[in-house]
């Protein structure tokens, strides 16, 4: 696993092609899986592997992710601010090819690092994310319905009597 997160864009790590030697996709065409593979491993706990949670929770879009940082209780009784800005959501959301890659890449570090190791992802989301930059929105979408909805709730709270 530790193999996979730091694997270059060549794929050229033992652990991606016994896995492509068991899922044919990926090796037609290792120029577009290597980066999903590598997300998928750096968002992947640490720990042997009967010991680690699942990464797949289909309740959460990667997009909600990106703002929650993966926590449920985001933002608790802070004030709500994204894990990933929106300035380098919208940077993400503009950029094409190899910078979109790099970019993403980033983000999924940054998600990492922040995520509660229970915490899961929409596992599909992550292979669209990589493979189709056409459709901005299926980011920004649960991104901002999250953020909305976070922002909504603490200007009403903050509005909200001491003593209510």
């Amino acid at each position: 696993m530790a193999a996979l997160r730091r694997m270059g864009d060549d794929g050229a790590v033992p652990g991606y092609w016994r896995l492509a030697a068991r899922h044919a996709p990926l090796t037609d065409r290792p120029d577009r899986w290597v980066s999903i593979v590598r997300a998928l491993a750096i968002l992947t706990p640490k720990g042997a592997p009967e010991d680690r949670p699942d990464l797949h929770d289909k309740d959460c879009p990667l997009g909600e992710a990106l703002c929650t940082g993966g926590d449920r209780d985001w933002p608790g009784a802070n004030l709500p601010r994204p894990m990933l800005s929106e300035r380098r959501l919208a940077q993400l959301m503009a950029a094409r090819g190899k910078q979109r890659t790099i970019l993403l890449t980033r983000a999924i570090r940054a998600l990492a690092a922040s995520k509660p190791a229970d915490a899961g992802i929409r596992v599909p989301d992550i292979a669209r994310a990589f493979l189709d930059s056409s459709r901005p929105d299926a980011l920004a979408a649960p991104y901002y319905r999250r953020l909305d909805c976070a922002e909504r709730d603490a200007d009403t709270s903050k509005d909200m009597p001491a003593d209510a």
